[in-house]
């Protein structure tokens, strides 16, 4: 019937016109931050029989039903969820979502249902509240209490105020900041980097020899912070000590022969000071056939041939031979005096407790312009009696300059431990530092483990760099533990530096940065951060359940399931891009063919219509 190709053409044309506002739809939101495309799906609408389907039989095939059918309709308009384009802004609070999820707005103080977006162009307002400032509508998650989030309970306003304060630590005084290797966190101040050990080895060497040693200190600064938060400038000196080095001595003249030769008897040898290790109570040396032997109390020997008017050198002592002939021979003993020393602990017991040897030695020392006072070793290199010397008990005493403690190295360079002395309480130079004489892995750092800055009085401060002491207030006083752990002394450049330290000033909020996983993390003027909240995503079972409601944003309906809350970059969440915006993710080329396409399938259903109406025109002729 014609009526009923006009109802069929009719619902093509409502159909293709669907399709076309769609289409339009997404072209129109092509610069629609986060907009997500949508597609058109159609369905045939139902049909008429025009003859029934009958069964096989012996006398037929069976014959198939006639069926008409009767028009199209729109069976569902999907979202197309892919990724879109991400757009750098620059803007910290500009937020994107590479991968699943929504996030989550509500009018502020929590007066509505929320809403989701994709659209992640937020802006902080004058009260500090994270918001969308084409609605109003507040971002919503959770805020830090100390620094850790509770993510408890359901997600609320995030509110940063640009002007919140980050409180004055003193150093010393933080609990939450310690330093040190593993298990031995227990310092407030970090060390670090190199102190040269050539100057190490100038210094030892000159005082070997008798003289003053030429080894450079190396000084560094730092501010340390009271707990009123006012810097107190310190100086940091690194003093290459090599205190009770000495040289074995040797009586000096010659060893003569036991033969008479010629108006008298020829010198074998004589021996001359000489730097060395160190070397046996005699030494004997034997001529014959114009070569010399010499022996140690210990036993060693060496041969030199041919030696006279030579000089060699024989457990660490030079000796000059003289110039008797070939035919000579005979043998002295001389007798030697003292031994050789770089003054260093023969063994120094690490955190560990294990034993190890030393190869430098370094006095450190700390001092303020300011009056800052702490306690500092009164009697440092402190020695008594002798011979030989024996290590003094340090004292200590209050100073604004003075020696803290010594640093000891390895032959490799590597940091050994920290002490109050320069050998074994008691004993002769080169005594071993046992673990009683060090500091102990996760002990707290003392005085006499010299690895302690005890302030017991702070002074004016630094004007440079921070403000006085508030008027009536007086700073708490105490000990600042320190790590040497992360120095080297290694024959480099010296560029010794405090590397960290858990105090600091009074600041203020100056800027955010917003993390993958939605953490909000403040920077306050005096250089320390903090988290301070973080912004919930959402997810639902069936996200093409959810309602558009225009500004981009969708409702949760009774199809797309509950919003399941959580953190961005965990489980199905996508991760946040803080500085970025999600694009559009509609491609102009594919809308484009699918609206030639509907455009030319509204004509042809334009022209059944007309043929329709036309039929019908002929029949209501035919009629009349």
């Amino acid at each position: 019937m014609p009526l009923d190709s006009m109802f069929i053409g009719v619902s093509g044309l409502e159909a293709f016109q669907n399709q076309i506002d769609v289409v339009s739809n997404n072209i129109a939101n092509v610069g629609t931050t986060g907009y997500k495309g949508q597609n058109v799906n159609f369905q045939d609408l139902f049909y008429q029989a025009q003859s029934y389907a009958t069964a096989p039989s012996q006398t037929t095939g069976g014959v198939n039903g006639q069926q008409v059918g009767l028009g199209v309709k729109i069976g569902s308009i999907d979202t197309d969820w892919t990724q879109g384009g991400l757009q750098t802004t620059g803007m910290n609070t500009n937020l994107a979502l590479n991968g699943n999820g929504f996030f989550i707005l509500r009018q502020p103080n929590g007066n509505s249902q929320p809403v989701y977006t994709r659209n992640g162009d937020f802006q902080l307002n004058t009260n500090g509240l994270l918001y969308d400032p084409s609605s109003g509508m507040a971002v919503q998650g959770y805020m830090a209490s100390n620094g850790v989030v509770n993510q408890s309970g359901t997600p609320g306003d995030i509110n940063i105020p640009l002007g919140l304060a980050s409180q004055a630590v003193g150093t010393g005084f933080n609990t939450q900041e310690k330093f040190g290797p593993t298990g031995d966190q227990v310092f407030d101040m970090s060390m670090g980097n190199n102190v040269d050990q050539q100057q190490w080895i100038k210094e030892a060497q000159g005082v070997e020899s008798g003289t003053p040693g030429t080894g450079q200190a190396y000084t560094t600064q730092t501010t340390i912070y009271d707990s009123l938060g006012v810097g107190h400038l310190a100086t940091i000196t690194y003093t290459p000590d090599a205190t009770g080095a000495s040289i074995a001595t040797a009586a000096t003249g010659t060893i003569t022969s036991n033969n008479a030769m010629g108006s008298g008897a020829d010198p074998i040898a004589t021996i001359a000071n000489n730097p060395g290790p160190t070397i046996a109570t005699t030494i004997t040396a034997t001529v014959s056939g114009g070569n010399v032997t010499v022996k140690d109390a210990a036993g060693n020997t060496q041969t030199f041939n041919n030696a006279a008017g030579t000089t060699q050198t024989f457990d660490g002592v030079s000796i000059t031979f003289g110039a008797f002939s070939n035919t000579d021979s005979g043998s002295a003993t001389i007798s030697t005096i003292g031994t050789t020393s770089n003054g260093l602990p023969s063994q120094v017991a690490n955190a560990s407790g294990q034993m190890e040897t030393p190869a430098s030695r370094w006095k450190v020392s700390v001092s303020f312009d300011d009056g800052t006072q702490f306690s500092a070793i009164t009697n440092p290199d402190a020695t008594a009696g002798g011979p030989p010397p024996t290590v003094s008990a340090p004292t200590f005493g209050n100073a604004s300059s003075g020696v803290v403690g010594y640093a000891y190295f390895d032959q490799n360079g590597q940091f050994i431990n920290t002490s109050s002395l320069i050998g074994a309480q008691g004993a002769a130079l080169g005594g071993s530092l046992t673990s009683a004489d060090v500091h102990t892995s996760g002990t707290p750092a003392s005085g006499t483990d010299g690895n302690q800055l005890n302030i017991v009085a702070w002074g004016t401060g630094d004007t440079n760099n921070s403000v006085a002491p508030t008027a009536g207030g007086s700073p708490a006083t105490g000990p600042i533990g320190l790590d040497f752990s992360g120095m080297t002394s290694l024959a480099a450049t010296a560029d010794a530096k405090v590397l960290n330290q858990n105090g600091f000033g009074a600041g203020t909020l100056d800027n955010i940065t917003i993390g993958a996983d939605g953490t909000i993390t403040g920077a306050f003027t005096n250089g320390q951060t903090e988290v301070l909240g973080r912004v919930a995503v959402a997810t639902f079972a069936n996200q093409d359940g959810l309602a558009r409601v225009g500004g981009s944003d969708f409702q949760q309906t009774a199809n797309s399931g509950l919003a399941q809350v959580g953190s961005a970059d965990t489980g199905a969440y996508g991760q946040i891009v803080s500085g970025s915006l999600e694009q559009s993710n509609v491609s102009i080329a594919d809308e484009f063919a699918k609206m030639i396409s509907a455009q030319n399938a509204y004509q042809a259903n334009s022209k059944s219509i007309t043929v329709a109406s036309e039929d019908m025109q002929t029949v209501t002729g035919l009629i009349r």
